[in-house]
């Protein structure tokens, strides 16, 4: 008689959840930009980068040239952070939710979701939208994934 493998699905959600909770707290978590005296389309505006690599250029940009500024260390914790945080994304969709074990409708559902949590942040002021947090962020995405899948984790 063969042995039925255990239901680890509720394991995982669980493991989300907290995860989740965790990063929505490290991304709205956080004073607003309200100012007063600015206009809520200003605000917006000055929050805002839509070019792609340009924060990721300033940052590189720093760290090689200038590696005992003040902004040295913010550039680090940037862009490594953006791409840890993110990790477990590719580790957990595929589990949780099975379509998405295959790399185009985790990319979708990754994608979409980056793009959601940039634009809340945008609007509710928590944040700032930058099209770069959404590159690293899906690389770090990315990334689990990969893993996920080169070390043969099993739902």
């Amino acid at each position: 008689m063969a042995r039925k493998k255990p239901n680890t699905a509720p394991f995982w959600r669980f493991l989300f959840l907290i995860y989740a909770l965790v990063l929505l707290c490290l991304l709205f978590y956080r004073s607003s930009r309200w100012d007063p005296e600015l206009g809520y389309q200003q605000l917006l505006q000055s929050g805002s980068n839509f070019t792609p690599l340009y924060t990721i250029r300033n940052y590189v940009n720093i760290i090689l040239h200038y590696p005992n500024s003040v902004y040295y260390r913010h550039c680090i914790i940037n862009l490594v952070g953006n791409i840890l945080l993110f990790i477990p994304i590719g580790f957990f969709l595929p589990r949780i939710f099975h379509k998405t074990a295959r790399f185009f409708p985790f990319f979708a559902v990754g994608f979409g979701c980056l793009l959601l949590v940039e634009t809340l942040q945008l609007l509710t002021l928590t944040g700032s939208f930058d099209v770069d947090d959404i590159l690293l962020n899906m690389t770090g995405a990315l990334l689990g994934f990969a893993l996920s899948k080169l070390f043969g984790f099993k739902k």
